[in-house]
């Protein structure tokens, strides 16, 4: 062994080593990798894996540990050594899962159909009609290629003695490839020569069978096949946008579906197309809440009756879940003599279903040997560890086991194989779970060559990736010549050219649309808040006023400004309400909240995103942080740098992004949300302004990013047409709203089945603005003598009409391209 990295692991029991018999010297298989890491060195291999956390972050590859502050942000954790398996031994591992798939897949078979196992009483009928995963509507409806299971994720363990063992079987939406394949990806980088020393069994043709699979589970041509997971907040949702990717899937949530007529059709912005074949990662009982689970917001009402009608496939079908229960494990031994007419290859760890009464009586009797599980996923309980209970907690158990047998299980308590980790730089002991996967391709079985490796986060402590655990790659290292395929295509290998759009789903639309509204809005509350600091720390009374008229500017619904003693806002309340609108989250309308949001839109269509944008709105995420104190002044250099990431997403969506729908609704989002923004500060100039309060116009011009273009044409002469005539009716300045008008309207001209009264209605709101003569309004007004917010009345209107037109026009876009939905005439009009 490398005695200056690897340090013998503490013997708990007698559990297997999977590198060294002795903890000295490495198994054969193992020889070689040991010689590589010794000769790379500690110093190199710190580097490498440095390289690979900045891949890890730049890449968001992620997973959501509930409850964890980090949420949906916490990165992916893996090892760099792999686990190692001959090919001898991985032969034995993939006959036993192919063979588990084949039974798994009769057993369903058998119970939605004849049921003839629960007549022979070789599965219990309380332990199917008891399981919330049966699914009565299912009842008698054919699969697809006559297998309920596309794929069977398989978890594996290995017993002190080196067999392996079966812990759990994964029917319903078995996940886990797609972050096996990314680690293949990362650590073949981190050890290339190692890699190619070993001869590993590369994974390519895995995928490549699974989407010909899904492919052939239709009768069309070139079928529509989706993805369908339950959003962002999902804690793999990372792994189902890069599967959605990298097989070249449509990536929907239950919203983006609908059925019509029978038949599933995806939501897009150009209109319904209909759907063949869903690959879901979501549990079947969420999948239709008309028919399933009624209060589910993740599926698709009448997906069941379309499924029946046979005019979309699942994979999984649904109905799958029902063999994921552990309770079923006890019968497989039997129930595979019966269906195979042979022993199981891999056998399950010992399982006690507490609904047979001596099994029950067993558990009961040996409570400290064993762990206590749900047999249910409806049941909320976590896994009980019989030898951690005091006398108080055993009783309570057993009163619970008690009250209602059939709903839990009991399991032997597995001492887990161990495996190198790198760790502080030196190679730690780890417990380990294999997480394999076998697809049926409808020709036959094929097994995921390795898999994903799970590992505990501690020395002796439970392997779970909730809990913290990190991951593996696992090389099965082939005797003979390995297969190269790669998903890519052959660099000299011609293909055809084509502009066409990928299928932007509504979802993606309406999340790329409110992007660019949040974005924008988080640059308007960023400008206003951080001109207002400095005045409000040096300002006068004779200036409150002007800088409340900007804080108004913000929009926000909640605000608390308190009055002061001679009802006006005082100093302190405005720095309390700008210090809260800065970084209280609990606040909708602040600064930090609307970071967040962004944050959050982002995540949800990162595949849509480049690697560059994805990191900007991850330092956007922390670019405003609460301060110790009320001292605005400190804000200012966090407020420039948080305008700097800003400015930079918006160069990158001028420049970096394709000139395709999703663009256009995030542009869309943009030059809307800023023309809300400018059409209610310009309303304040059209009011009565008293001259001392002109300094409004100067924080205005700031605002706008217009100081500048001012300067040049007025100097230091402040006058609010002067001042209206920049930031409203001049075409060339890019911060007015006659800019923001005439996009808009060219925008939306290049959207599908755009709508001509709603096109109208924006153009009819340039031609209006077009029609407002400042010029003529400032003789008039010398003419007259008259105070100057006399010949303002037509714009206020204008204005006014436009605050109703903005918001209304939005709600009938996004009636129109999101939901689908009847949208209700709306013009200009006038007052």
């Amino acid at each position: 062994m490398i005695g200056d990295l690897y340090q013998s692991p503490l013997r708990y029991g007698v559990a297997y080593e999977e590198s060294s018999a002795d903890g000295i010297t490495p198994r054969p298989h193992w020889a070689g990798l040991m010689d590589s890491l010794r000769s790379i060195g500690p110093a190199e291999l710190a580097f490498r894996w440095t390289q690979a956390e900045q891949r890890i972050r730049e890449n968001g590859i992620t997973y959501n540990m509930y409850g964890d502050p980090l949420g949906v942000h916490r990165p992916w954790k893996i090892d760099l050594v792999p686990l190692l398996i001959p090919e001898a031994e991985w032969r034995l591992i993939e006959a036993g899962i192919i063979q588990r798939a084949q039974l798994l897949s009769l057993i369903l078979e058998d119970v939605y159909h004849s049921q003839s196992l629960l007549k022979e009483g070789l599965l219990p009928a309380a332990l199917l009609y008891a399981n919330p995963a049966f699914l009565r509507p299912l009842v008698g409806v054919n699969v697809p290629c006559e297998s309920y299971l596309h794929m069977l994720a398989v978890d594996l363990a290995r017993s002190p003695d080196g067999q392996w063992w079966v812990l759990a079987n994964r029917t319903q939406a078995p996940s886990g490839s797609g972050y096996a394949l990314e680690n293949r990806l990362i650590v073949s980088e981190l050890l290339p020569e190692l890699f190619r020393a070993s001869n590993v069994q590369r994974l390519a043709s895995f995928f490549r069978a699974q989407r010909e699979a899904l492919a052939q589970l239709s009768e069309r041509n070139n079928p529509r096949i989706v993805l369908l997971t339950p959003g962002p907040h999902n804690e793999t949702y990372f792994e189902h946008s890069y599967l959605a990717k990298y097989l070249g899937f449509t990536l929907v949530e239950g919203a983006d579906l609908t059925v019509r007529d029978r038949s599933v059709f995806i939501k897009t912005v150009g209109g319904l197309e209909q759907v063949d074949v869903i690959l879901r990662r979501v549990d079947d009982d969420f999948c239709d809440p008309l028919e399933l689970r009624g209060d589910s917001l993740l599926g698709v009402s009448g997906l069941v009756e379309a499924v029946v009608a046979g005019n979309v496939k699942v994979a999984n079908a649904l109905g799958s879940g029902v063999v994921e229960s552990a309770a079923i494990m006890p019968f497989l031994p039997g129930l595979a003599r019966r269906l195979l007419g042979d022993e199981l290859k891999l056998p399950s760890v010992a399982t006690w279903w507490c609904g047979q009464e001596s099994a029950m009586n067993w558990v009961v009797h040996n409570l400290e040997s064993i762990v206590v599980k749900p047999a249910f996923s409806s049941v909320g309980m976590e896994p009980v560890f019989g030898s951690e209970l005091t006398e108080a907690d055993r009783e309570k158990l057993l009163v619970r086991l008690r009250s209602s047998p059939h709903e839990y299980v009991a399991q032997e308590q597995v001492q887990l194989s161990t495996a190198p980790v790198w760790e502080n730089e030196a190679l730690q002991s780890r417990s380990i779970v294999l997480r394999t996967y076998v697809m049926n391709t409808g020709h036959g079985w094929v097994a995921f060559p390795g898999g994903l490796v799970r590992v505990a986060e501690d020395r002796g402590s439970i392997v779970s990736m909730q809990r913290g655990g990190h991951s593996k790659d696992a090389w099965v290292l082939s005797d003979g010549p390995v297969d190269t395929f790669s998903m890519l295509p052959p660099r000299n290998e011609l293909v055809q050219l084509r502009r066409a759009s990928l299928v932007v789903p509504s979802s993606v639309a309406d999340n790329t649309f409110w992007l660019g509204r949040y974005v924008e809005r988080a640059e308007n509350q960023a400008r206003i808040i951080r001109s207002l600091i400095p005045r409000v720390q040096l300002a006068d009374d004779s200036e409150l006023e002007s800088l409340t008229c900007i804080a108004a500017c913000l929009g926000t619904r909640s605000a608390r400004l308190a009055e002061g003693k001679r009802g006006r806002t005082s100093f302190n309340a405005l720095r309390r309400e700008l210090l809260a609108l800065l970084t209280d989250q609990k606040r909708t309308d602040s600064l930090a909240a609307t970071l967040a949001e962004v944050s959050r839109i982002g995540d949800s269509v990162r595949e849509r995103l480049s690697g560059d944008m994805m990191s900007l709105l991850g330092q956007l995420r922390s670019s405003v942080q609460a301060q110790k104190g009320t001292f605005l002044t400190s804000y200012t250099a966090m407020l420039t740098k948080c305008l700097e990431l800003l400015s930079a997403f918006s160069g990158m969506e001028r420049e970096n992004i394709n000139r395709g729908s999703g663009w256009l609704f995030l542009s869309l989002g943009r030059r809307l949300e800023r023309a809300i923004y400018l059409t209610h500060e310009l309303r304040h100039v059209t009011k009565p302004l008293a001259v001392e309060n002109w300094a409004y116009l100067e924080r205005l011009l700031e605002v706008a990013d217009s100081t500048v273009t001012y300067r040049t044409r007025y100097y230091t002469n402040l006058q609010p047409l002067a001042v209206l005539d920049i930031l409203m009716t001049d075409e060339h300045n890019p911060r007015s709203l006659g800019f923001q008008l005439d996009h808009l309207a060219e925008l939306y001209a290049k959207l599908p089945r755009n709508l001509p009264t709603d096109r109208q209605a924006i153009e009819d709101a340039v031609v209006s603005l077009r029609q407002i003569d400042l010029q003529a309004m400032t003789q008039r007004i010398n003419k007259a003598g008259s105070h100057l917010s006399d010949g303002y009345e037509e714009v206020d209107q204008f204005l006014a009409r436009l605050e109703n037109l903005l918001p209304s026009w939005s709600n009938n876009l996004s009636s129109h391209y999101f939901s689908h939905a009847r949208t209700l005439p709306i013009t200009m009009g006038s007052d």
